[in-house]
């Protein structure tokens, strides 16, 4: 759940939550597939979006989008 997301967490992605599918296809093709890390970089004041890194490039994802990735903490 990334509502607890703080910056410098790193997590991995382990699998993804039901939701829409051409959504989940989306957040494939950007590369955020099983065994993935991802690095929280910052976060907007109010907490939403975040922007993470993400193999070798950075991405902004909202919490309700993000939300469609199951995550364990590094």
């Amino acid at each position: 759940m990334w509502l607890r997301r703080q910056v410098g967490d790193k997590v991995e992605i382990v699998g993804y939550n039901e939701g829409d599918s051409a959504y989940k296809s989306k957040l494939l093709s950007m590369g955020l597939v099983r065994g993935v890390q991802i690095e929280v970089l910052q976060a907007a004041p109010l907490g939403d979006p975040i922007e993470v890194a993400v193999l070798s490039y950075r991405l902004s994802l909202r919490k309700e989008e993000a939300n469609v990735l199951k995550l364990r903490r590094v």
